[in-house]
């Protein structure tokens, strides 16, 4: 019972960063953070031996990663239409409700001190200043039309797929930004609704390539360095606060409904921390 609880919460972990990543603004490295799994992920997928060690857990958490892109790329477009307040305030409560356990896992070897102020700072200030460009609608990037197989643009894909699969799993990095930066989001969420292979394959083989290989980098820079690390990963986290918050916010009737949203967010990711440590 314990397994299958277990894995349940990974699947559903999966379903979450898979949703979060098609949201632009939104970060599904903060999920990660938030239920937990940040560094059991990174791990898992540093190197084919881990890969192997950890099939289950991957096996899992990409079943639900995968459901999460499919159905969300309809259903959360459909709720950020009708009820774009409400959405990302359950958003914010999720990350806000997990920051307790990010300063948790940061701190378990080492005390904070005053340095830890340097990363945490510059990480959310790229954040907030990725976000303040992205406002000043800077990007207008009109999408690929592909309706058939084309080398250069399947290329083109699985390039952009990598790199944006890197921020994926950076917390406080919205991947589906990073997407809209490099001209392929409109590409791939056009693909992800009319089933289109032709795109969604060298995309998928990139998204991979670029999973494996950041989480390679994150795990090393864990193990040299945890307390820093951590330090800019809050700093990612908080400043993904501002980068969500939804226009229209303000006193309203609107906004009140955000806020028991929001509690909702908290609630859950609270939950989520106490099924962590009962599992401990």
């Amino acid at each position: 019972m314990k397994k299958t609880l277990e894995y349940l919460k990974f699947f559903l972990c999966g379903i979450l960063f898979g949703t979060a990543n098609v949201i632009p603004g939104v970060s599904g490295g903060t999920m990660l953070v938030v239920f937990g799994i940040f560094d059991r992920l990174t791990d898992s997928i540093s190197g084919i031996k881990k890969i192997l060690q950890n099939f289950w857990f991957l096996f899992t958490f990409a079943l639900g990663a995968g459901a999460g892109i499919l159905l969300s790329a309809k259903v959360i477009k459909t709720l950020f239409d009708s009820f774009p307040i409400q959405t990302n305030m359950f958003f914010i409560g999720l990350i806000l409700g997990g920051i307790p356990l990010i300063y948790k896992f940061g701190t378990s070897e080492k005390k904070v001190k005053p340095l830890c102020a340097v990363p945490f700072i510059i990480a959310m200030a790229a954040v907030i200043g990725l976000t303040v460009l992205d406002r000043m609608n800077i990007i207008d990037i009109a999408p690929d039309a592909v309706s058939g197989f084309d080398l250069v643009i399947s290329l083109k894909l699985l390039i952009c797929a990598a790199i944006a699969a890197v921020t994926m799993i950076i917390p406080g990095i919205s991947g589906s930004f990073v997407m809209m930066l490099l001209g392929v989001y409109q590409t791939v969420i056009s693909a992800l609704e009319e089933f289109n292979f032709y795109v969604l394959i060298p995309f998928a083989i990139g998204a991979v390539i670029g999973i494996i290989l950041g989480a390679k980098l994150i795990s090393l820079l864990i193990q040299k360095n945890k307390l820093m690390v951590y330090s800019a990963l809050m700093g990612l986290v908080i400043g993904s606060v501002y980068a969500i918050l939804p226009d229209g916010f303000g006193f309203n009737l609107q906004s009140g409904y955000g806020f028991v949203c929001l509690l909702f967010g908290v609630l859950a990711a609270v939950l989520i921390e106490k099924l962590n440590s009962s599992q401990e």
